[in-house]
């Protein structure tokens, strides 16, 4: 079924060079590996949160319901970047391949880089039971944001 879902000899080309899992992967055993240099992802809360915790850089690709308003406070706050959609909302994979590179190598990307690395250290090792800090330390880069 994973092999109707990409493009015809994918799986093939990238050999042991990436991996595709079908059905579900630990994220965040996966997040947290050091060889991790960007996350592509729909932007769940939960997701989010992980991307920044591990000071992985996010790729938006929101859909629906939370996914739109959790990308712009990726984005807003300096940690992702959301793809830009066709006009009839359809994803182009050129303009997903440029921002995965602007994010994860170019210049451009630094200040996203950068910004989620001290994200992941001023939140990723206080544990999930304080998610209490989590929140005040989004709220004041909101607040720094604004102004």
């Amino acid at each position: 079924m994973i092999d109707e879902a990409l493009p015809q000899g994918f799986l093939n080309r990238i050999g042991d060079r990436g991996m595709v899992v079908e059905g579900w992967a630990p994220q965040t055993k996966i997040l947290e590996h050091s060889s991790i240099g960007g996350f592509v992802s729909h932007c769940g809360w939960s997701s989010t949160v992980e991307g920044m915790r591990y000071g992985v850089p996010i790729i938006a690709l929101p859909i629906h319901l939370d996914q739109p308003l959790n990308a712009r406070l990726a984005t807003k706050i300096g940690v992702g970047m959301e793809v830009k959609r066709e006009k009839d909302g359809r994803l182009e994979r050129g303009e997903v391949a440029k921002l995965i590179r602007e994010v994860m190598v170019e210049k451009k990307g630094e200040g996203i880089r950068r910004k989620v690395k001290e994200m992941g250290e001023k939140i990723g090792k206080k544990g999930e039971e304080e998610i209490d800090v989590f929140v005040e330390e989004l709220m004041q880069l909101c607040k720094k944001s604004d102004g």
